[in-house]
């Protein structure tokens, strides 16, 4: 990977080039308490589903539904976020998760928090779409890696403090009190929204609204898209069943500081796996994917919190770190016009994964259990490995080529040969 090196690198970094800019700062808030909201309801999904009477293959159905949604709104998603106002798509997108949320907390049925998982990822199609599409316009292509890292520890941090949090108030309540306390962070969020300014790095004027392959799909990003797809295959399987696995061990709402300690050692993960890919290339992924399999084998044989605590440990700097990366990879390989499509490109390979791990774990859980599903399901990692092996230089020419482009105005695009 050659190095791209300023003119002056003595020089302090302007603000557009600094990762902790002000719109950065807003987009952070921004994503940080839409995820909130997400983990307080999500970790209590498959457990509520269990308890209105869903055997292990239909809450893998129920844990998978909502990318169904998903998928559906990721084909208007890409361009609309490359055409419309960023921060009223965010909005509604908002407003339509708070409505599956008040469906659960009314929901009786399984077949019903099923209906309601449907209508959450129709407003998924545009959250995480259009949140990293507004946090790459707001960073230097050269450091796209380590700010979209940094950017990762909103996801976490929600993350940390939902699940166990989720699982306390539950605990001490109902399922539908915390659904409720869902709803009201993503009020909160909504208010985020409103506090995030214009762009100050992307200046490319908007495209007209056009429904059109080539508005849905990069062809850039599908590298990226599968190596999210085999990601997703896999780690889904631990966001989907660790709770119900965990209190089958008999570790209880404990189960939900494995949340709590991978929230937090993702401070030093993420962006730490974001530095070393700007610095030694796309190779640095690779330890990443040991560190996935590591994690999932450990939890495969928790029987105590401190074996599972330790798999949330090795998987923060597993997927916790690869995930941002693979981010980063498809924002990095497209011009800044066409990052609404190289994400929804992303985020369909995150939703295929998402939809048919917890479906294909759950159908070998439900015959050969937990500990068995987990450690089977990491040959999708073994997948990604041999993706990364083989498509990485052309990754890193296309990305070398763009920052040359950012970095000298020019409108033309040179891939190094």
């Amino acid at each position: 990977m050659h190095q791209l090196d300023r003119a002056d690198p003595a020089a302090p970094a302007p603000s557009h080039e600094r990762i902790w800019n002000r719109s950065f700062t807003s987009a952070f808030a921004t994503y940080f308490l839409i995820n909130l909201g997400l983990n307080l309801s999500n970790v209590i999904v498959s457990p509520f589903a269990r308890d209105l009477g869903a055997t292990p293959a239909v809450i893998g159905v129920v844990a998978a539904a909502f990318t169904i949604g998903s998928i559906v709104f990721k084909l208007v998603s890409a361009p609309a976020i490359d055409s419309l106002n960023r921060k009223f798509l965010l909005l509604g997108a908002v407003a339509v998760i708070a409505l599956a949320f008040s469906g659960y907390a009314a929901s009786g049925t399984a077949s019903s928090v099923l209906t309601f998982r449907i209508v959450q990822g129709a407003g998924q199609a545009f959250t995480s779409t259009t949140c990293i599409a507004l946090a790459a316009d707001t960073l230097p292509r050269r450091k796209l890696a380590a700010g979209l890292g940094v950017f990762a520890l909103a996801s976490g941090a929600a993350q940390m403090i939902g699940a166990p949090l989720a699982l306390k108030i539950q605990e001490a309540t109902d399922y539908r009190t915390t659904f409720t306390v869902a709803i009201g962070v993503l009020v909160l969020a909504a208010v985020a929204v409103l506090q995030i300014r214009p762009s100050v790095v992307a200046t490319t004027p908007r495209r007209p609204f056009r429904f059109a392959p080539s508005r849905i799909i990069a062809r850039e990003a599908i590298v990226p898209a599968v190596l999210q797809f085999c990601f997703l295959f896999a780690w889904s399987l631990v966001n989907s069943f660790v709770v119900v696995f965990g209190v089958e061990q008999g570790l209880g709402s404990d189960v939900g500081f494995f949340f709590t300690v991978y929230g937090l050692v993702l401070f030093v993960a993420s962006p730490l796996g974001g530095r070393a890919v700007d610095r030694f290339g796309y190779v640095a992924v690779l330890p990443m994917l040991a560190c996935i399999i590591g994690s999932m084998y450990l939890i495969s044989v928790s029987d105590t919190i401190w074996t599972l605590l330790a798999a949330a440990v090795v998987g923060a700097f597993g997927y916790g770190a690869a995930g941002p990366v693979a981010r980063a990879m498809a924002m990095g390989v497209v011009p800044e016009e066409r990052r609404g499509a190289a994400s929804s490109t992303l985020y369909l390979g995150s939703d295929l994964g998402q939809l048919a791990g917890p479906v294909v774990g759950g159908l070998i859980a439900t015959t050969l259990g937990y500990a068995a599903m987990y450690r089977i399901a990491p040959v999708s990692i073994l997948l990604a490995a041999a993706v990364l092996l083989v498509a990485r230089r052309t990754l890193e020419r296309r990305r070398n080529a763009l920052v040359i482009r950012e970095e000298t105005g020019s409108t033309a695009l040179v891939v190094n040969r």
